[in-house]
């Protein structure tokens, strides 16, 4: 076992918010808040560059990667004009190195997605449900251009991979999108929920919600045993804080994880959300220390903020224990 945290030699997992810019606006997103409202923040301000990956990443770090991809928290990586730059670097930089990409396939052009196909990036398709039900959680996401897009790609030998999230308006159509996914080409379908429907309001009070209200309809829950047959909660998790060791899913089994947010801020995963509205800013002060536009990878990753988050991780209990760490991926018995 590892006798520190995350180390820049040891990195071998990247996942990279490419844009906060999305051509959808699913209602369950952190782009909005409580309210539906957009949260201008942390959206359509940002993409990661190729300079980004190319020098402030760097090809030391790149080709030691066994996996690179792309599944941001506020973002369709699409939606960044350099994406294949990017991941044809990467391809050109480290041939082993896996690659995927999670969109929800409504932006860009037939060939951008043959292309990518060529380079061997392996695309995760979010589309929940069918041409009738897709729309209702993916608003602004066009059926055709899914279907375009996803025939281009499969038809250059592309991997794809179906995501499916579940919810009361689509948990019928569970079995016909499957069916298609493999008439598609598709190498698997997944069914998922989401834990999005409790959650803090922008007051900070805890919200426990059954439906959503969207427009003039409402996204309800799928019937409980669907939440429980495909849930994703795999580890023990408990409601409040613990002293307990946590199992840091971006640094076990062999996995040493990062996650780059598209305005250059470093976090091992994607679960701790923008480091200035969520959890981690009551362990930051110098928002600088831990973005690499102002500080090498080496030293944000030797740096207070994850220095903090590794005391937490052995079950000290120090000034802020991060609670994210713990409910999402749980500690040791």
């Amino acid at each position: 076992m590892y006798n520190n945290y995350i180390t820049v030699d040891a990195v071998n997992h990247i996942n990279a918010e490419l844009s906060n810019y999305c051509n959808a606006a699913c209602p369950m997103c952190a782009r909005f808040d409580s309210d539906q409202k957009l949260v201008k923040a942390i959206t359509n301000n940002r993409h990661t560059t190729l300079d980004d990956i190319q020098y402030k990443i760097g090809p030391d770090v790149i080709k030691n990667l066994k996996m690179f991809r792309s599944c941001g928290n506020v973002g369709d990586g699409t939606m960044n004009p350099e994406c294949y730059d990017i991941y044809e670097f990467i391809r050109k930089t480290n041939p082993k190195a896996t690659l995927t990409l999670n969109t929800n396939g409504g932006a860009r052009t037939p060939e951008f997605f043959k292309e990518m196909a060529k380079l061997g990036v392996v695309i995760i398709f979010s589309i929940d449900g069918l041409q009738d039900t897709n729309h209702l959680y993916r608003r602004n996401v066009k059926w055709e251009k899914i279907m375009e897009n996803v025939k281009s790609f499969t038809d250059a030998g592309g991997i794809a991979i179906w995501d499916y999230l579940i919810f009361r308006h689509n948990e019928h159509q569970i079995d016909e999108a499957e069916a298609l996914s493999q008439q598609l080409g598709f190498v698997s379908f997944n069914r998922k929920t989401t834990t999005r429907w409790d959650d803090f309001d922008k007051d900070g009070n805890w919200l426990q919600r059954k439906k959503i209200a969207v427009d003039d309809y409402e996204i309800e829950k799928p019937n409980a045993d669907n939440v429980q047959k495909y849930s994703n909660k795999k580890w023990a998790k408990h409601e409040r804080v613990t002293s307990q060791k946590i199992i840091c899913q971006s640094f076990s089994n062999a996995n040493v994880e990062i996650f780059l947010h598209a305005n250059g801020n470093v976090s091992p995963c994607c679960y701790l959300g923008d480091l200035a509205l969520h959890e981690s800013k009551n362990l930051i002060s110098d928002y600088d220390s831990v973005n690499i536009h102002h500080r090498s990878l080496k030293e944000i990753l030797n740096g207070n903020y994850f220095q903090e988050i590794w005391k937490g991780i052995q079950g000290k209990m120090q000034k802020y224990k991060l609670q994210t760490c713990q409910q999402v991926c749980g500690v040791c018995q």
